[in-house]
């Protein structure tokens, strides 16, 4: 595993936002947040998947539920926890698996909600890209960049911000690799 950043870490709580690709992206972030990060783990996790895989909740996975009562308790709870400056919240805006090949990711509004009381904290973009090239195992490059807002969260500007630095990613990766 390779993390390419820039990125240190300060007393504020991390919201990290991950693109979606695989069952391993909790184990990724959790890794990624052992190694590097060091704040108290939380990973939102859809409510069916969850009760399919309860030791997520060891690592600190809690639930969403998709009907609009469970949407939103869930929201309030992940926005209560990025006020807390020694956690951190994975957060996936996709809200679903999709391919990893898949480069214009299209984000659901639940992000906006857990924003939407100007938390102190910051907003980590990540890019999880896995390749072959030519060796026999596949190598994981994790690409991190902060996203800096201005107080006020807009959705559609966030998420061209993460399509731009999702494919800024991919070529730093190709221009990487030597061969």
């Amino acid at each position: 595993m390779n993390v390419i950043s820039n990125i240190e870490i300060d007393g504020r709580s991390i919201l990290l936002v991950p693109n979606h690709f695989s069952w391993w992206d909790g184990f990724i972030a959790w890794y990624l947040n052992k190694n590097h990060l060091n704040k108290k783990f939380h990973l939102l996790m859809l409510e069916s998947e969850l009760s399919k895989h309860k030791f997520f909740t060891k690592l600190g996975a809690f639930s969403i539920s998709k009907t609009s009562r469970g949407l939103y308790d869930s929201l309030i709870y992940a926005a209560n926890l990025i006020k807390d400056e020694g956690n951190l919240l994975v957060f996936y805006p996709q809200g679903k698996l999709f391919s990893q090949h898949h480069i214009t990711l299209e984000f659901a509004k639940g992000i906006e909600r857990i924003l939407q009381d100007k938390p102190n904290c910051r907003v980590i973009m990540a890019a999880n890209l896995v390749d072959y090239y030519s060796y026999k195992k596949p190598s994981l490059s994790i690409y991190l960049n902060e996203y800096i807002y201005d107080g006020s969260f807009n959705i559609t500007q966030f998420q061209f911000a993460y399509n731009m630095f999702l494919k800024q990613s991919i070529h730093q990766q190709d221009k990487n690799f030597k061969q």
